[in-house]
């Protein structure tokens, strides 16, 4: 099973929350319900949470707070937050080359989403690739303080409001949807064909007010270290699994995954010979538990059970399931 525990988060968001949202010790409480973040690790410059634990907080943060709490939120991840990628950010010497960082290591600080950049016809900016499954409410939440850290980064190149800038949604729009037009100084487009920021490409040039070739060159570095832990195989497995969960029955081929990912197929091949697996053995693993649940449900047939996972031929996964299980699926529903 799926285990978004083993994906690390930065502390520093759990911290914002608690701060701006945990106003009593009720409220403060409510929002740490059911995550294994202690008050010991709050305090601990070194300590990390994971994904499972930040998604959860915003979970909680929906029981005390008011429709458009989430955009209040999201203001407060400015780039003061954003670690070594905030300082990278800020001190790259342009906004172009800012945003190249934010989108090649933009998922080090938050594994939950990719960046990628696009620019075409005078227009230049990001979409933003979802990487795991998560509730649509919780997506709508994460979505929000990307956005909105970007507006930062660029806010505080130029100087002044980015009036000419389009933020993309890819959702209907809210209920708290007034809101959104008060916090994004662009124009707001909702049920968009993508969520992602466009910007008009002469902007890519803008020198960065505090650019400093030092200091840009050792956040560079810390973002590679923790850019390679966290593409590790142990993280790349994971995060697999995550695609193969979310993609139904059949699961995806190795081409599709390896591009969902960002990375080339060898690469997805190796990291995962790194972590002692393969990609077939996790989309076995993904199948057979899909196997066993859609088999326990009458019905389907087993002829329909096969075309869910994506077999052409029931006979190729009925010698499948027997290799998985000592016995045919047939055999196996009746006893």
């Amino acid at each position: 099973m799926v285990d978004a525990s083993q994906l690390p988060m930065p502390m520093t968001y759990a911290r914002i929350m608690l701060r701006e949202l945990g106003t009593t010790p009720e409220r403060r409480k409510r929002l740490l319900l059911d995550t294994d973040i202690t008050e010991a690790a709050l305090v601990d410059p070194a300590a990390e949470t994971n994904l499972a634990d930040f998604l959860t907080m915003f979970e909680n943060g929906y029981a005390i707070c008011e429709p458009g709490w989430t955009l209040y939120l999201g203001s407060r991840f400015d780039l003061a937050a954003q670690g070594a990628l905030g300082f990278a950010m800020v001190c790259a010497p342009t906004l172009g080359e800012s945003f190249d960082i934010m989108a090649r290591y933009g998922h080090v600080r938050a594994p939950w989403f990719r960046l990628n950049a696009f620019r075409e016809e005078g227009v230049w900016g990001v979409t933003v690739a979802r990487q795991f499954p998560v509730a649509a409410h919780i997506d709508v939440a994460i979505l929000e303080a990307v956005l909105l850290s970007a507006q930062n980064l660029v806010e505080s190149v130029l100087g002044r409001a980015m009036i000419e800038a389009t933020m993309n949604f890819d959702y209907p729009a809210p209920e708290w949807e007034a809101h959104y037009h008060e916090s994004f100084h662009g124009k707001v487009i909702f049920d968009s064909a993508f969520a992602g920021l466009s910007m008009p490409e002469v902007w890519r040039g803008s020198p960065c007010p505090l650019a400093d070739a030092g200091m840009y060159q050792a956040a560079l570095s810390r973002l590679e270290m923790d850019r390679r832990r966290l593409d590790s195989g142990n993280y790349m497995s994971v995060r697999v699994a995550m695609l193969l969960a979310a993609s139904g029955d059949a699961g995806l081929d190795l081409e599709t995954c390896a591009e969902r990912m960002n990375v080339s197929r060898r690469t997805l091949i190796r990291r995962m010979k790194d972590a002692g697996t393969s990609f077939g053995d996790l989309l076995d693993e993904h199948r057979q538990q899909r196997a066993l649940a859609l088999l326990e449900n009458p019905d389907y047939t087993v002829t329909e059970v096969s075309y869910r996972l994506g077999y052409s031929d029931p006979a190729n996964f009925t010698r499948a399931f027997k290799k998985w299980f000592g016995e045919p699926p047939g055999r196996y529903r009746q006893t």
